[in-house]
């Protein structure tokens, strides 16, 4: 950085180059501000001048009672937008709790169903089993024990 201001203050043609370069930029960044300044401020008053000729009852006397008139107006619309963040929690809040409690009864209808599985396995097995022994006997395959 020194460096840099060495050269600048011995060759001062540099730095008048680097000034001008900085103030084209800043004019023209500047210029595009004005310009969007411009357009709002335009849509502003053709809006103003909307409502006040299609509304002519409702303007205001003066420009003391339209500030107050705004600023009530924007403290309600405040208050509107707390009660309905506050809502917002609420409900937030209400969707944690029901997805804990989903969590809950999926993971108790995981344990019961892998407990009907075991057992429908266990029944599965005892019918097979059953299903031979009928087989044996039917087939004669397996001998009494009356002997």
């Amino acid at each position: 950085m020194q460096e840099f201001v060495r050269i600048v203050s011995e060759n001062p043609l540099i730095g008048i180059g680097i000034a001008f370069a900085a103030l084209l930029v800043l004019y023209f960044f500047f210029m595009k501000l004005v310009k969007y300044a411009l357009i709002l401020f335009i849509i502003a008053v053709a809006i103003a001048g909307y409502f006040y000729f299609r509304y002519p009852e409702d303007r205001p006397a003066n420009l003391g009672e339209a500030i107050e008139k705004a600023l009530t107006e924007s403290s309600r619309a405040l208050e509107k937008g707390k009660e309905v963040l506050d809502k917002g929690r609420e409900m937030i809040n209400k969707g944690k709790e029901a997805l804990e409690k989903g969590k809950e009864i999926v993971e108790k209808g995981k344990v019961v169903l892998e407990k009907g599985i075991d057992r429908g396995k266990e029944a599965v097995e005892k019918g097979k089993g059953a299903a031979d022994e009928i087989g044996k006997i039917i087939g004669g395959e397996k001998e009494t024990r009356s002997r």
